[in-house]
């Protein structure tokens, strides 16, 4: 059996930690008890926070853990709830959770966060030099706050071998069942999401979030050719031209641009394309290829495949699925 610690934040959202509890507790008993197979449970879930004090959600409901993280003595998988915005102020409060996480991770432990409860992770440096991921709506924070770490606004999740990343909210129960998948098998995952009508088919922020995570910096001269781009999405675009437009050598523009927005000028414009495609999928009945032409794609088929890549669905599966 392996041992779950719920490290529970102050101003978590409920959900990230009820979530993660409910199927971690539920893996190898609900689908086996409706199926009439005999019970198996696989994981022992314990919820801790700093020194066992009952913890505040951001709803106000009062969680009381079963203990401290100090008293933790074995784990195979430790997850960070989130902590809400003020991660300055979470980083103060739990200084002295940071060498208790260094430990476990160099004990063995996988060490996941959901949402904000990246910070902590993050403030052990655990992560330097790798990739990570939190709610798209903090992304530019975390990209200030630790410049180290290649935070992934898109991704659902990111996965780094021993440390785990997710977005925020309910993506939480999205690393839970990844990481049931990583531990008993992709079966026992899909019979546990079956058995609490969970949803496995979400890979990435991106239907969420659409673009306004790439609008979130303090970049005056990116915002101001974002905003070219969203006036001018439907036509042609040579970006070196537009980089020359800006006074910008080719090289400069991608280099600026990314590092201000998390994504390249071509990147940007595709998704901005997308986003205007997917609003017209959902409000109306115009022809696929009309659309295609409408949000500047005269290739059909590269729509498409665009469309795709940025969805997980084709547009006209997107459109019998949202309209």
């Amino acid at each position: 059996m392996r041992n779950v610690v719920l490290f529970a934040l102050e101003n978590a959202f409920i959900s990230t930690i009820s979530g993660p509890l409910e199927i971690f507790s539920s893996t190898g008993l609900m689908w086996n008890y409706l199926a009439g197979e005999p019970l198996d449970l696989q994981f022992q879930v314990t919820v801790a926070s700093l020194h066992g004090e009952p913890i505040k959600t951001r709803t106000g409901l009062i969680v009381q853990p079963d203990t401290s993280i100090f008293d933790i003595e074995d784990a195979d998988l430790i997850l960070v709830t989130s902590c809400g915005e003020d991660i300055e102020a979470a980083l103060t409060h739990y200084q002295s959770a940071l060498p208790w996480l260094r430990q476990q991770h160099s004990n063995g432990a996988i060490l996941g966060s959901i949402c904000s409860g990246l910070s902590l992770i993050a403030a052990t440096g655990l992560l330097d030099g790798k990739s990570a991921t939190t709610h798209w709506g903090m992304v530019d924070i975390f990209r200030k706050r630790f410049p180290a770490i290649d935070i992934k606004a898109d991704q659902l999740f990111v996965d780094e071998g021993d440390i785990i990343t997710s977005g925020g909210g309910f993506a939480g129960n999205d690393l839970a069942l990844y990481l049931v998948q990583m531990f008993c098998g992709k079966e026992q995952s899909k019979q546990c999401a079956n058995a609490l009508l969970l949803d496995t088919n979400r890979k990435s922020q991106n239907q969420f979030s659409g673009i306004l995570h790439h609008r979130m910096h303090q970049d005056d001269r990116v915002q101001e050719i974002q905003s070219w781009l969203d006036l001018h999405y439907q036509d042609e675009i040579n970006l070196d031209k537009l980089a020359e437009k800006y006074s910008m050598s080719p090289r400069n523009f991608k280099r600026r641009f990314k590092l201000a927005s998390g994504a390249t000028p071509l990147a940007y414009l595709q998704k901005l394309r997308i986003e205007v495609a997917k609003k017209l999928l959902e409000s109306s009945d115009v022809q696929i290829n009309n659309i295609a032409e409408t949000v500047g794609y005269l290739d059909d088929s590269h729509f498409r495949k665009i469309f795709k890549r940025y969805t997980a669905l084709t547009p006209s599966d997107y459109r019998n699925k949202n309209s």
